[in-house]
């Protein structure tokens, strides 16, 4: 069903990027491929996407069964039970795993049937690789590996021909698919290196803690069925193919440990249920000899119930409840295929709700029918709302999570494809700074667009019209350093200045082999402003070495939206790269920290004009900015709504072009000289100023206290004939001894003609 948020969002947009034509690997990078939505089998309203993934449903599944009752017919007795009860209760509740596991079926099917009089048939079996590979990086590489192995295998048997099938079969089958789903055979080596970037980019940065429980489950588990593959290698009796298939099945279990426990969530049990194939499959799945089975089933059975309980370990409902989501998942599937015809009525009731959620009807005005960008990871409100979505190569921001895969999204946003408008959402992930998400087009964004208005939860930015030069605004080298770990850096010097931050942390030899066999430690960055509060973010390598915005501290939509007016709110003192002790001897022992200039931008300064136009409606004139000794309010004076500015304050205004005076009115509120009210005064001054001189066009001191005649409101008049440009500055001074306790002053109907 369609819903909002991250995994929808990319589901949903990966049919959206198929229907459009987008081409993977350039206009798109992700890891999935042109067919990954047949995966994501998420709803968001095409009709021709509804029946294609149904089609694919009822197909996957009748190839999946025969691949399944293949390898099943060849066992006898329990282990025949075994291993539909496998499937049937687990194998088929994790798509990622059970694709995995029907490659390593199908790949380790190739090989068996190796020198055999029907080898051709084995066609079906590369395509089925090709097939899978095409929907997602991950499959295409276990695919491609197994088929390697296979080619060496006959090569190694001096059966060229034989080997010579296999590359013609795989290549001209995946070339085939790529063909027939619309993408062009020039971008492949493109989409390779960039799905290789973003996978490589995954083990860095996605990383989660793991959970003792399960890890310690995982770890026996790997040591018993390396053990079980060795002795299997040792004992074979065609050792060549014994070795083929044991790196195949070693590679899937490789692969499934990686991503189950780099995301060590319920993604963990894609490792167990990959784990838990050549338990199942006993004997046949590597043709084991008879020697020394019972040997290899003692090795087996502890491994299959470790990798049971490590399934309960990630998401015990899975074991606990195995049997009866069972009977609900056949229950669902005969009510559904019962009534097919009505099935996407359903799904367009749900899909009805979901847009009325998320509907953004004023947006919606404005954009009409230009292309529309969106940083963040929530695609499903866009596509829920029509809008004509262009998405950057890397569409998700917190995957933009390499110095590669930031610059294809920055060079995106500089280009003339960059869409007129963008809607803006700061959410990352796993206690990352939100800036650290796509930070170099945040910052363009911040030069490039204006902003618009709000909605929803999202900010509205418009391009602007003509060529930007984002030379003149680039980031300039300020300062290099060395800084060794869980050493502060005191930056105070530099605190009034935008900065952006690139971060060099390498690994130590011990770290690149801890990263290939588990997964990298965390690295934090520790901020201190210059108020003393201290806050502490995920850095992972590749996220520093591409760079962020340092300062101001952007942590949310509202200081992203004061960092795009010029507004330094959050200010950094020092910054720390932090490593907890016992993970140091996995890093270099100092980082190569860049610390560069960003030029200020005044792009999102209409947010605050329209907070301003609605904070001070009784102006005609709206400050683009203001400080008061207190929070500004709005009181009466004399029956006329007023903006109170306690003084000491200041208003500023910008002078329109043609502009030849300025009235309105000010005063005190009657509590600042009645009831105990002593005001001693205050005096309201206006001042222009063009940056390089400043002159003084109004001042007038009231005392309501002793002087009656200056309470309530006085009128003021300013000629600006022989003003142009600058700006106002209305300034309201404490009066005697500069004492401003009870100086509750306040302005109304300010008009500048």
């Amino acid at each position: 069903m369609p819903t909002p948020g991250l995994d929808a969002s990319w589901r949903m947009a990966l049919g959206d990027f198929f229907l459009k034509g987008l081409q993977f690997g350039h206009d798109v990078v992700f890891t999935y491929g042109p067919l990954g939505f047949l995966m994501g089998k998420t709803y968001f309203g095409s009709t021709v996407l509804f029946h294609s993934m149904l089609i694919w449903q009822l197909l996957g599944a009748t190839i999946f069964a025969s691949l399944i009752m293949l390898w099943g017919e060849r066992l006898e007795g329990l282990s025949r039970f075994y291993f539909y009860a496998f499937f049937l209760l687990f194998g088929v509740t994790y798509e990622d795993a059970l694709h995995m596991l029907m490659i390593t079926l199908a790949g380790c099917e190739i090989l068996r049937r190796s020198g055999q009089p029907r080898w051709r048939s084995s066609f079906l079996f590369v395509f089925l690789l090709a097939l899978l590979g095409i929907m997602k990086f991950t499959n295409l590489m276990l695919g491609t590996f197994f088929v390697l192995v296979s080619i060496a295998h006959e090569l190694w048997r001096q059966r060229q021909r034989e080997a010579l099938f296999l590359v013609v079969s795989f290549i001209g089958s995946y070339l085939a698919l790529w063909l027939l789903c619309g993408q062009n055979i020039l971008n492949l080596t493109t989409y390779f290196l960039n799905s290789w970037s973003v996978s490589q980019g995954y083990q860095d940065v996605m990383g989660i803690t793991t959970p003792s429980a399960p890890l310690w489950k995982a770890l026996i588990v790997l040591c018993l069925i390396v053990t079980y593959l060795l002795l299997s290698i040792y004992r074979a009796q065609d050792r060549a193919r014994a070795v083929a298939s044991g790196l195949g099945l070693g590679a899937a279990i490789y692969l499934n440990w990686k991503h189950g426990f780099v995301r060590a969530d319920g993604h963990m049990i894609g490792f167990f249920y990959c784990a838990l194939l050549p338990v199942v499959a006993l004997p046949a799945l590597l043709n084991d000899a008879p020697t020394h089975l019972q040997l290899k089933r003692w090795l087996l059975i502890p491994a299959a119930v470790l990798c049971l309980l490590g399934v309960r370990d990630a998401l015990p409902p899975v074991i606990d409840q195995a049997l009866e989501m069972f009977q609900a998942k056949i229950w669902t599937n005969i009510s559904q295929v019962s009534q097919l015809p009505s099935l996407q009525n359903l799904y367009e009731h749900r899909l009805s709700e979901q847009q009325r959620g998320a509907d953004m009807p004023r947006t919606r005005t404005i954009v009409g029918s230009q292309s529309v960008g969106i940083i963040g990871y929530d695609q499903a409100e866009l596509l829920f709302n029509k809008f004509n979505y262009t998405p950057s190569p890397v569409f998700q921001s917190y995957s933009a999570y390499t110095p590669r895969l930031a610059r294809l999204n920055a060079d995106f946003y500089l280009s003339d494809q960059a869409p007129h408008f963008v809607l803006l959402r700061l959410n990352s992930i796993d206690e990352r700074l939100p800036v650290m998400d796509d930070s170099a087009v945040l910052y363009i964004i911040s030069h490039r667009y204006t902003y618009v208005h709000s909605e929803k939860g999202f900010q509205l930015w418009k391009k602007k019209i003509g060529p930007f030069n984002y030379t003149a605004v680039a980031p300039k080298s300020l300062q290099s350093n060395e800084l060794a770990l869980n050493q502060p850096w005191f930056i105070e010097e530099y605190a009034n200045q935008y900065l952006w931050i690139n971060v060099d942390l390498s690994p130590s030899l011990l770290g690149r082999l801890r990263a290939f066999l588990y997964k990298p430690p965390h690295v934090y960055l520790q901020l201190e402003d210059t108020a003393g509060n201290m806050s502490k973010y995920r850095m992972a390598t590749p996220i520093g070495q591409a760079g962020f915005i340092l300062n101001p501290v952007v942590q949310d939509l509202m200081a992203y939206i004061s960092f795009a007016a010029g507004k330094t709110e959050r200010r950094v003192r020092r910054i720390t790269i932090q490593v907890t002790p016992e993970d140091q001897k996995y890093f270099a022992p100092v980082a190569q920290i860049k610390l560069s200039t960003l030029t200020p931008s005044l792009g999102g300064l209409d947010f605050f004009t329209q907070v301003n136009r609605e904070r001070f409606n009784m102006f005609k004139a709206v400050p683009v900015d203001y400080e008061a000794q207190a929070t500004p309010s709005t009181e009466e004076i004399d029956g006329k709504p007023v903006m109170v500015m306690h003084a000491p304050s200041t208003m500023t205004f910008n002078v329109p072009a043609n502009a030849h005076e300025i009235n309105g009115q000010h005063g005190f509120l009657t509590g600042a000289y009645t009831n105990g009210g002593d005001t001693n005064g205050a005096e309201f001054v206006i001042v222009w100023s063009d940056g390089k001189e400043a002159i003084e066009l109004y001042r007038k001191f009231l005392y309501p206290v002793n002087h009656p005649e200056d309470r309530g409101l006085k009128n003021f008049h300013v000629d600006l004939k022989n003003i142009s440009g600058g700006r106002l500055y209305f300034k309201t001074l404490p009066g005697l001894q500069n004492n401003f306790s009870w100086d509750w002053t306040a302005w109304t109907g300010i008009e500048i003609k």
